[in-house]
């Protein structure tokens, strides 16, 4: 096992994530950190094995609760915090994923129980917003083309669902908005950690879903 130390014994690790989901497959890759100093660390691997810290810089006045790579580019980090730092949100930003299919694209979640969906070469207006309820906490596109439509979505105090937009899995139409298409509601705790199974299909063309809760240390998985 191998630990690194990103910041003092006080300070917390809110979120992290690998750049190696797209690009750089087959290496171990780097990792993106966000702390509850509000600042975000960048983690490089060392040449023997483990990472070093090779940068940590001030990005958040509140917790940023997200540290994500831009797939299609590894050196593009976006973050969010409860400092509102994306115009437009009334309420923190909780999570936010590039779209691995679509350049350009990316999902931002906040507390005001809504999905929004952004082109980032124009930011100020959202393509689509979707009222999910619950306060969005962690968001996850699907990681197969066939179903480049389908949004993963922890809702915090309304369980687990999935969005949908559009119909033709293959070409997202954001314009035409987004719709609840699934849910699980089997948790009874708040609804923090969800994620796809990157696993081929299974027969009814659904996939495996895996998710956890916060207070009942409980862990579930699905089929949506």
């Amino acid at each position: 096992m191998t630990t690194v130390r990103c910041a003092p014994e006080d300070t917390l690790c809110l979120s992290l994530a690998w750049n190696n989901l797209k690009y750089n497959k087959g290496s171990i890759g780097s990792i993106i950190v966000s702390l509850s100093n509000g600042s975000v660390c960048l983690l490089q691997p060392q040449e023997k094995a483990g990472f070093f810290v090779a940068k940590t810089w001030h990005a958040h006045d509140y917790e940023p609760w997200i540290a994500t790579w831009d797939q299609w580019n590894p050196s593009i980090v976006y973050t969010g915090g409860d400092d509102l730092k994306m115009k437009g949100f009334e309420a923190g930003v909780t999570t936010i994923q590039a779209h691995p299919y679509q350049e350009h694209i990316i999902a931002v979640g906040s507390y005001d129980n809504t999905v929004r969906v952004f082109d980032v070469r124009s930011p100020l207006a959202a393509l689509a917003d979707v009222k999910v309820g619950g306060g969005v906490w962690r968001a996850k596109w699907h990681p197969h083309a066939e179903r480049a439509n389908d949004l993963l979505v922890a809702c915090m105090h309304d369980g687990y669902k999935v969005v949908r937009f559009g119909e033709d899995g293959s070409n997202p139409r954001f314009s035409n908005g987004g719709h609840v298409h699934s849910r699980y509601d089997a948790h009874q705790s708040l609804a923090y950690g969800v994620d796809w199974s990157h696993a081929p299909g299974l027969p009814d063309g659904k996939s495996l879903i895996g998710c956890c809760s916060f207070y009942d240390h409980k862990m579930s998985l699905w089929r949506g």
